[in-house]
């Protein structure tokens, strides 16, 4: 991650496996400052490397750092280069490189994922490259199935494919109305489970009907 580089609230949530409500938290209460960004009509928060620095290792000393240390800590990762893996806190020298390794990987690893996502403009659903497959959806129905059974329902698509939408639906949430968590053809199959009606009838009754 360079010097000039940032993130949103949300991708942060992701490198640092933290909720992304918890990260408003620590901007809105002063525990880091988040700088802004202006997208069409919105603004976003975003996150430098010295607040993922910081909460990082603020995690690691919480037992061994008063308020007024966190605050010092926070103050010294904030003047210090990207490039830079020692800091200074009174007489103590603290290594970054662990940490830094760390957040590298994980900034490496959304940077992957995101290889696998056609995202088209702001607006519109973000799909599975090459397939028509919203993201999002299929994000969604891991909650309530297991790959191997997407990988049923969804054929054209590998375990990879699978894999790396729920990985980036957890960096780029969606917004709006949420997917249903089990297809269709799950939800069809349980229901005739229970007698509710038979699902090869209602498959039938529901497709388009040729005119004589």
């Amino acid at each position: 991650m360079t010097s000039t580089q940032t993130l949103t609230l949300s991708e942060a949530s992701y490198v640092l496996n933290r909720s992304a409500t918890t990260l408003n938290k620590a901007v809105d209460t002063g525990v880091i400052r988040a700088r802004q960004r202006k997208v069409g009509n919105a603004v976003q928060r975003v996150l430098g490397p010295a607040e993922l620095r910081f909460l990082r290792l603020a995690d690691e000393l919480d037992r061994d750092l008063t308020p007024a240390g966190r605050r010092r800590l926070y103050e010294a990762l904030r003047k210090l280069s990207a490039d830079t893996h020692m800091v200074k806190l009174g007489g103590l020298d603290l290594d970054l490189a662990r940490i830094d390794s760390d957040l590298k990987d994980r900034l490496e690893r959304l940077n992957h994922i995101r290889l696998w996502v056609d995202r088209g403009k702001p607006q519109s659903e973000a799909l599975i490259r090459e397939t028509d497959v919203p993201v999002h959806l299929i994000a969604a129905l891991a909650r309530g199935q297991t790959v191997d059974e997407i990988l049923v329902d969804y054929p054209s698509l590998n375990r990879v494919q699978v894999e790396a939408a729920i990985e980036y639906a957890k960096a780029y949430p969606k917004r709006g109305r949420p997917y249903a968590t089990r297809s269709l053809k799950r939800t069809l199959a349980g229901m005739a489970d229970l007698g509710v009606f038979d699902a090869a009838d209602s498959a039938e009754e529901t497709a388009p009907r040729k005119i004589p």
